[in-house]
């Protein structure tokens, strides 16, 4: 008999020790449930979050009834793929599993126990009540964001609130539930691979364990091609299949979507009874070949941008070196069930439009759902993926060593095989924490770190490596984000680092961003407004439409979120008017331009390996809430996603003025840009101007960053645009340029003619006389500049606009909701139209510009 699953749908919910049930369809969760019966209101809606607190400290009750009589010599399973969090599960009226950690899957067999109708109950406990009762009992410990509680739990740790969502501690089945009978099962079906030196050959060992009746079966394994021809058949009589595959000659390879294609190679194992070729079980897994590797070498003496020393961190592909550009990944919504495939597929076609080579998945969140690594694999997008730890001082007792132990060992196997899966690190800013608030010594030996204040220091440097190293042998490991150096955490020179002193911290200028820069920059961002439809959420029933609302507070969980964005608002743009769309297009003004600035800056750097690669803070958001995300919870990308995504074309160019008079800069702002960590600058001097202002001598920089492995020549000009009046004040033509493969080449360096303000403007155009790449340069800060009578037109035909300028435009954004732009938050210069496409637009275009009412 073939293997037959059944996935228990049907459920009933209720509170503990209440009579009163109502039906519901799992996956799902208690708020679901709640939203779905009229019992709570929406806690995305206005301020509804506070009143849906109780929820949490609330036991549950989820029950369902089904048939399920075995046949002699058959096996049965119930498989719990996820449980959330605190449960116990009890089956005709026998308690089976007890669950304390919602990223373990369960296998329980039931074949004793099993009826010709089955009564199955999950009791599901309040985290927070558990929480609190263990962190009462082993005494409280350092936790940066949401419920002190959480470190004692094994649970997604956003749920507790965080400085971008709120807190909605939920529980339930927010996994599949299946009842599995079967005589023979696969039980296991590992993939391990090497690939020649030269590519040319593919070496494969699989690993097939079976489970129930193994006798008389008979295993095979058919390996087919991405373009569906079978190339291998290998039948073994064996309970385990240990066997290598050693001639696939030339196999097609996977990149990167930046890089070439993601051919992808199903292979299939099936087990049959050699008594009646009866089909017990199939499994099939689809791979890609590829080479992933972290590259971590001297820096050359004689660096050109920042520090000729320490070592290189960044990743090759197939032996390609690639600066990886990109974000990191936060879960899709506070409520899990909720991310379907479908929202999976259109989030990861957002970032592949946006030519962003790498996520991270962040600590704080989950292992994503299978849906998530499948589109990555599709779609090409290599995966950072952190272990679930996340700013806080997690405890070393052995009840918690064991738990994550089961839980990296599931997840590691779970996820090892998927081409996309690139690195896993073991913790976020757990480090920091230990540095910052624990001051524990890094020095210190291995025996003492269980009983020191950092004990979690043996999982991520001990336990978690060592999983890693035995169930995916090869896969790249880290101690966690940011890690390297003598700190561990905020050496510039070694690993990675988190940059947060310009949108917070020192909230230094962000102009500065390039001279902040890392070896591997897995964190930065700065806080914007979602789009304006998105806003309109905030605020529910209230009127009170406006920046400064309580409504507009509480959706906005960034600590001093007022000090920062006005301050760094001021400082850069002018407030013309403070109505709220004013306000919503400055913020994400900022955030675009900041943007910009880090990654033009930072992938310029790539040249001497000196940057291997910047993943900003963050993609998305789990709520409707003003964050540092790129593209808001309806996945309507903001102005930064688009200024990110030209930033990462495969030929971009950049330009850039630089001071030849030396101003006085504000003391500690030099400081930190010129020190190899930002460790150690209290009480720097803090008292001279803040701002970034080009002096009358200043020079400017042009330069490529071709991401492609074959040398372009390509031709550059440069205007010099006066912005009082349109007119060009010089120009400049280079042919036959030669870009150099996967890095930047530096192209001409002059001095700025400034008696006027004046907006540099360069384009890039190919072998082939196509214009490929713009940029722009503007005097800075934008506020000390005004804007009025651009004379720009933009002519709409159909679903396509042309743009045209008199004189220099800054910002662009086009506003209308429900499109698909081609690009957006354009700077127009005269004399270069520029064409978008805006798939679905109906109705006149709308937009704005900076700078629009100036008079």
């Amino acid at each position: 008999m073939a293997l037959r699953r059944t996935e228990l749908k049907q459920f009933k919910w209720g509170e503990m020790n209440s009579h009163q049930w109502v039906d519901t369809t799992i996956p799902t969760n208690i708020h679901l449930d709640l939203l779905a019966a009229g019992r709570i209101p929406d806690p995305f809606v206005g301020m509804n979050e506070k009143d849906v607190q109780w929820v949490h400290d609330k036991d549950w009750i989820y029950s369902c009834e089904f048939p399920g009589t075995p046949q002699d010599g058959q096996y049965a399973d119930l498989v719990f793929e996820g449980l959330d969090t605190y449960a116990v599960v009890k089956l005709n009226g026998i308690e089976i599993l007890k669950s304390e950690n919602m990223f373990i899957p369960y296998r329980v067999p039931i074949a004793h126990i099993l009826k010709p109708m089955n009564h199955l109950e999950i009791q599901f406990m309040s985290a927070i009540r558990v929480g609190k009762e263990m962190e009462k009992k082993s005494g409280k410990m350092i936790c940066w964001n949401g419920h002190s509680s959480r470190i004692y739990t094994r649970k997604a740790q956003y749920h507790y609130g965080w400085d971008w969502g709120p807190s909605l501690v939920t529980c339930g089945p927010w996994k599949p539930i299946s009842l599995e009978q079967y005589n023979t099962r696969i039980a296991r079906f590992d993939i391990h691979y090497e690939l020649s030196k030269d590519f040319r050959t593919a070496t494969i060992k699989f690993e097939v364990e079976l489970a129930g009746d193994t006798k008389d079966r008979k295993v095979v394994v058919s390996i087919i091609t991405p373009k569906g021809e079978e190339i291998g058949l290998i039948t073994v009589h064996s309970n385990v299949l240990l066997l290598q595959i050693t001639k696939i000659s030339n196999p097609e390879l996977w990149y990167p979507h930046t890089h070439g294609n993601q051919p992808l190679w199903p292979m299939t194992v099936t087990v049959t009874s050699t008594v009646d070729d009866t089909i017990q079980d199939t499994v099939t897994k689809r791979i890609g070949f590829r080479r992933i590797e972290l590259i971590q070498t001297p820096i050359p003496k004689g660096s050109k941008f920042k520090f000729d020393e320490g070592n290189t961190f960044y990743f090759t592909c197939n032996e390609i070196p690639i600066f990886m550009g990109g974000s990191n990944w936060i879960p899709g919504d506070n409520f899990l069930p909720r991310m379907t495939p479908t929202r999976y597929e259109s989030w990861i076609d957002l970032v592949v439009r946006g030519n962003q080579s790498m996520l991270r998945v962040w600590g704080g969140g989950i292992y994503e759902d299978d849906a998530f690594y499948e589109q990555c694999d599709k779609r090409g997008v290599l995966v950072w993926q952190d272990f679930l730890f996340a700013c806080g001082q997690y405890s070393g007792a052995s009840s918690l060593l064991d738990s994550v132990s089961n839980e990296a060992i599931a997840n590691i196997n779970r996820l090892k095989w998927h081409p996309s899966l690139a690195i896993m690190a073991g913790n976020n800013e757990d480090y920091q924490v230990a540095s910052e608030a624990l001051h524990h010594d890094m020095t210190s030996p291995e025996d003492t770190w269980l009983s020191s204040t950092f004990p979690a220091r043996y999982i991520y440097e001990k336990l978690l490596p060592n999983l890693v190293k035995r169930y995916a042998p090869g896969l790249i490991y880290w101690p966690g984000s940011p890690w390297g150096g003598e700190d561990n955490n905020t050496d510039r020179t070694v690993g990675d680092i988190h940059v947060w002193n310009v949108s917070s911290g020192l909230l230094v200028p962000y102009q500065r961003y390039p001279d902040l820069v890392g070896r591997f920059v897995s964190e930065f961002g700065m806080l914007s407004c979602p789009h304006i439809e998105t806003v309109k959420t905030f605020f529910g029933d209230s009127k009170d439409f406006h920046p400064q609302s309580q409504e507009m507070e509480f959706h906005c969980r960034a600590t001093s979120q007022e000090k920062r964005v006005f301050t760094t608002i001021s400082e850069q743009f002018r407030f013309s008017s403070f109505d709220l769309e004013s306000f919503i297009y400055l913020t994400q003004l900022l955030q675009s331009e900041a943007m910009g600035w880090a990654f033009r800056g930072w992938r310029r750097a790539f040249e001497g390996r000196e940057c291997g690669g910047a993943l900003v803070w963050q993609t998305n958001d789990s709520w409707p809430v003003t964050s540092w995300a790129i593209i808001d919870h309806f996945q309507r990308p903001k102005p930064a996603y688009y200024t990110i995504a030209r930033a990462l074309t495969p030929l971009a160019i950049g330009i850039v003025r630089t001071r030849i008079d030396k101003p006085k800069w504000n003391d500690i702002h030099e400081a930190l840009c010129n020190s190899k960590s930002d460790a150690g600058l209290k009480g720097v001097n803090n008292h001279s101007s803040p701002h970034v202002y080009p002096l009358r001598r200043s020079s400017f920089a042009v330069w490529i960053a071709n991401a492609t492995t074959k040398k372009r020549v390509c031709t550059i000009e440069v205007r010099y645009i006066d912005i009082a009046t349109g007119k060009r004040v010089r120009y400049f033509k280079m042919e036959q340029v030669e870009a150099k493969p996967t890095g930047t080449t530096e192209v001409c360096v002059f001095e700025c003619p400034e008696d006027s303000p004046t907006v540099l403007a360069a384009r890039l155009v190919d072998e082939d006389g196509r214009l490929i790449a713009r940029e722009m340069d503007w005097p800075q800060p934008l506020k000390h500049i005004t804007f009025p009578h651009r004379g720009l037109q933009v002519i709409q035909t159909g679903e396509e606009l042309m743009i045209r300028t008199e004189k220099p435009v800054k910002g662009l954004v086009f506003l209308n909701d429900g499109v698909q732009w081609s690009d957006n938050c354009l700077d127009v210069a005269p004399d270069d139209e520029q064409r978008v496409t805006a798939q679905g637009l109906t109705g006149d275009v709308k937009y704005r510009f900076y700078g629009q009412d100036d008079k």
